[in-house]
């Protein structure tokens, strides 16, 4: 059975990209996660892509996956972030002789696209809907909080389950004033 433990590594980007190689003995892969803008309007939906390079003879595992095993995921999380979804590629069966598994995995390099939702704000003057929706995503400059989970082996060794957790900026925008009132 193997043990699960998890190393923990944070990043800071001062780009809408985070790019960055996993820093082991091994020099296993390089990943770089990007979002299609640095600015955007609350409740606006942005591009998020992931790309994964591994070195030759090391993979990492897709789903479905056993319990023992940690499958590629990347999350993101914190007040601006209203929903998310990241579609991964189809994951490879390989045959693990050493484990007498076949197992899903991604080897090379492997690229996934997806969707990050901010969260709505009412506009300044109709604040009594932000109880309605929650906390807000005021205009400004937002971190967006994110975490890359991944198990990456070789056919002799496995590294422990990663996770990189890493900041993206992101430049919310005031929503458009209304338009002046024109006196009666």
């Amino acid at each position: 059975m193997r043990q699960r433990r998890e190393r923990r590594k944070s990043h800071r980007a001062v780009a809408p990209y985070w790019q960055g190689c996993l820093e082991s003995a091994a020099q296993t892969l390089s990943v770089t996660i990007s979002l299609s803008t640095d600015r955007c309007f609350p409740g606006q939906e942005v591009a998020v892509s992931l790309t994964i390079r591994l070195k030759q003879g090391w993979h990492v595992y897709g789903q479905p996956l056993p319990g023992n095993y940690q499958p590629v995921a990347l999350t993101f999380e914190g007040a601006i972030v209203g929903a998310q979804s990241l579609e991964l590629p189809a994951p490879r069966p390989i045959q693990f002789p050493a484990l007498g598994e076949t197992l899903p995995a991604y080897e090379g390099e492997m690229h996934a696209t997806g969707l990050l939702r901010t969260r709505w704000s009412p506009p300044a003057e109709a604040k009594f809907l932000a109880g309605l929706f929650g906390q807000s995503a005021g205009p400004g400059l937002h971190q967006v909080k994110g975490t890359l989970r991944f198990q990456a082996c070789s056919d002799s060794v496995c590294e422990p389950p990663t996770a990189i957790e890493f900041d993206l900026p992101l430049l919310i925008e005031a929503g458009v004033p209304p338009a002046p009132k024109e006196p009666a």
